[in-house]
Parts: structure tokens; C-alpha cells; sequence
């Protein structure tokens, strides 16, 4: 029996936000000056798929993170006009490329 807690639909949408936040987030940090702004720790979920899909097509972005972006993002608008089981399991998905785009950078940043 696991005893690991399932983050709620409100901690996803945090955890892939604080990816994003203009001065703390990682995203904006690895796209650096040239790229997108990122958005503030207030963002709504529709800013948020908007925001990835900016990071996504900035020419500073790495294609390998950028595709990974990409489907955050489609995973992101998706669950914005979901009902509420639905909304979690595109909630899942888009959390899962952000954690995947940032491992594929990692790699990018080492190699």
C-alpha cells in the first residue's frame, strides 16, 4: 500500500505555475532575456497554457524542451474547459511534460 498523497487539482496548477513565475521560475530562467516573461504567481490556468505555448515557440527555447512544453500546454487549455475528473487527469498530463521538459534541460544545460 502506497502512502504517497496524490497532489489536489489546485496543487498542480500551482506546482506547473511556479515553473513559469516571471522571477522564480525555471522556464523563464532557462529561455533567459530573450525569451517570454513568464507570468505572475496569481496566473489562471488559461494564462498559464498560453504562457507554455509562448515558451514553447521562443526561438532561444531547445526544440527537445520546447516539444515537451508544447504538450503541457495543449494539456493545460485542455483541462481549462474540462469538468473536474476530466480537468485532473489533463492537469496529470500537463504537470508530467513540465517535470519532463525540466529534466530534458537539465541534460541539455550538462551536455
Amino acid at each position: 500500500m502506497s502512502t504517497e498523497k496524490r497532489l489536489s487539482t489546485p496543487e498542480l496548477v500551482d506546482e506547473i505555475r511556479s515553473s513559469l513565475v516571471v522571477k522564480t521560475g525555471w522556464i523563464p530562467m532557462f529561455s533567459g532575456p530573450d525569451g517570454p516573461s513568464g507570468v505572475s504567481d496569481k496566473a489562471s490556468l488559461s494564462g498559464i497554457a498560453q504562457s507554455l505555448l509562448e515558451f514553447a515557440d521562443a526561438p532561444t527555447m531547445p526544440s527537445t524542451v520546447a516539444q515537451q512544453l508544447r504538450r503541457a500546454s495543449e494539456s493545460a487549455a485542455a483541462a481549462v474547459a474540462a469538468d473536474n475528473a476530466t480537468a485532473y487527469g489533463h492537469l496529470g498530463a500537463a504537470y508530467a511534460y513540465v517535470v519532463q521538459a525540466r529534466r530534458v534541460a537539465s541534460n541539455d544545460a550538462i551536455s
